[in-house]
């Protein structure tokens, strides 16, 4: 593998790896850090080191989209081996029963709490049923588990079953036809630090692939410094909306040279003079990345003056405060004779 430098530009897009059986996906994410030289890489969506397929990795500012991105739903081809021969009706009555809702407890060994959640299955399809094994497809919302899919479908045949392989197909609109070996990665890097970068950008995907069903909202050009330093959306800086808008729907903002900038939450559903979108995201830094107020070198040699301690001039010294400052002692023991300590009255136990 083509170890890197630091890269020159930030990377920010995402590329689609074709994840061999054998290593982790955090493997994965050191492997395409080392090969780009871009700190910040994420994958969306586990894949366990014996299952391959398309794994996505976010680079750069995408890294904020991966949570986006798997919420959209996830696509298998599955192996499963039962433990002996089953009636061929009965399997095919098993996989309608588990399509739509069902309910999930997560393997032991997995990154979320072991608690029974409700998953959908929106589709499953029977391949080829050979013997023991059966090919099928299934496309199921994020976070399912499909090892315990074919155990707990075993359970139900009446026979047992374990899943004997697994290949990702999809990740949202994120498919095969757009994967890429590790090798090839490595390739485009070669490529473009000998000044060609064709084939690195033809993997590189940016990051608006992921809102080209998201309603879009065209802010002005006088708004997009105040969005570049955090505040949200108001009416008078909207120059546009393109798409169906409801409040509580995510939104992409665009600037008039379509150029995504950030995205947000609708907070109306038609505009009015209440605020329009909540700022949920920045995704650049072309038009803001000098507009944040910092300290400079001048203002940092300023000597701060602090508050004197003592107390206003015009309010008198209480005359019984012993000010030590130590926090002992504060005030003047009384001078009347000593008293011997009160004794606490120790009541007998009661039974």
């Amino acid at each position: 593998m083509y170890n890197s430098n630091l890269a020159q530009n930030e990377i920010n897009g995402f590329i689609v790896i074709d994840k061999p059986k054998g290593p982790t996906s955090h493997q994965v994410d050191a492997w395409v850090r080392e090969i780009t030289g871009e700190k910040r890489v994420g994958h969306v969506g586990t894949l366990d080191p014996n299952v391959s397929g398309v794994l996505v990795m976010a680079l750069g500012k995408a890294t904020k989209l991966i949570d986006i991105v798997h919420e959209k739903p996830k696509e298998y081809i599955s192996v499963m081996r039962l433990y002996s021969q089953a009636d061929q009706d009965v399997i095919i009555k098993t996989f309608k029963e588990f399509t739509g809702k069902i309910y999930q407890l997560p393997p032991v060994r997995s990154a979320v709490s072991r608690q029974i959640r409700e998953r959908t299955i929106y589709s499953m399809d029977i391949l080829e049923i050979n013997d023991k094994l059966i090919l099928f497809k299934v496309k199921c919302e994020s976070g399912t588990y499909i090892r315990t899919l074919c155990t707990d479908m075993g359970y139900v045949i009446g026979t047992g079953a374990q899943m004997a392989d697994l290949r990702r197909l999809y990740t949202g609109d994120f498919n095969e036809s757009k994967m890429h070996t590790l090798q090839e990665l490595s390739d485009s890097i070669v490529l473009k630090k000998q000044g060609d970068s064709s084939m690195f950008d033809s993997m590189l995907i940016p990051m608006d692939f992921v809102f080209a069903d998201t309603p879009k909202v065209v802010v002005k050009n006088t708004a997009i410094k105040n969005i570049m330093n955090g505040s949200d959306i108001y009416p008078a800086g909207i120059k546009a909306i393109v798409g169906n808008i409801h409040k509580g729907s995510r939104v992409a903002i665009y600037t008039d040279n379509n150029e995504l900038i950030a995205y947000g939450t609708m907070l109306v559903d038609t505009l009015n003079d209440l605020k329009a979108v909540d700022l949920d995201g920045i995704l650049s830094d072309k038009y803001g990345q000098n507009n944040v107020v910092r300290k400079s070198n001048k203002q940092k040699n300023i000597p701060v003056q602090r508050p004197a301690r003592k107390l206003h001039e015009h309010i008198p010294e209480p005359s019984g405060r012993n000010n030590t400052g130590n926090g002992k002692y504060m005030f003047k023991k009384n001078s009347s004779p000593e008293r011997p300590p009160s004794k606490i009255r120790k009541g007998k136990n009661k039974f």
